[in-house]
């Protein structure tokens, strides 16, 4: 299943990139594939893929592109970390999730990592309500998120229910899938890397 996804995911992915340069979409590609690829067996991306993964995007950036191109690839990561730091705090996205971001943002440069990201965080929406609903807990889901809404709303201070564990809603998403999904949508309409 995890190696299925992943392909699937990176066969999107590199069908999108028709414009890209060729050393990121291939690198970017076989990130991708690993970091889901992990993600979906584990819901975990190692720390081997991600430093190892930013350290061959920053190598890549200045081989290709020099001093000017590295220092837009640490601006693409900095934004990633910048923008994906307060989900981190909040625990709505893993530290791996955080790094693998920063890996396609210094492949991407900066301004190619905030409109990604809107589409990386819609993937991730669908996904998450597509796992609860397969497992048959979407009922569930709609009367937590009403009970939490209106109880705040009446109380004036923020309530949430969580979910109970070993729930779809309580356990964890596989983000990877969700990035490379979000990369892809970000390819096809008409935002290639530069």
């Amino acid at each position: 299943m995890s190696v299925a996804s992943a392909a699937t995911v990176c066969v999107g992915f590199l069908w999108s990139a028709q414009e890209s340069p060729l050393p990121a979409t291939g690198w970017a590609a076989a990130f991708l594939f690993l970091a889901v690829e992990h993600d979906v067996r584990s819901l975990r991306i190692p720390n081997w893929l991600t430093f190892g993964g930013l350290a061959v995007a920053l190598a890549l950036a200045g081989a290709t592109r020099g001093v000017d191109g590295l220092g837009q690839a640490l601006a693409g990561a900095g934004v990633a970390l910048a923008v994906l730091f307060v989900p981190f705090l909040m625990r709505w996205l893993g530290a791996g999730d955080v790094k693998a971001m920063m890996v396609l943002g210094a492949l991407w440069g900066r301004e190619f990592v905030l409109p990604t990201l809107f589409y990386i965080f819609i993937a991730g929406g669908v996904l998450a309500i597509a796992l609860v609903a397969a497992r048959g807990e979407l009922k569930d889901l709609c009367v937590r998120w009403g009970r939490s809404l209106w109880i705040t709303l009446s109380a004036r201070r923020l309530t949430y229910f969580a979910p109970t564990p070993g729930s779809a809603a309580g356990g964890g998403l596989p983000f990877a899938v969700a990035i490379g999904i979000g990369a892809t949508i970000h390819q096809v309409w008409g935002f290639p890397w530069t």
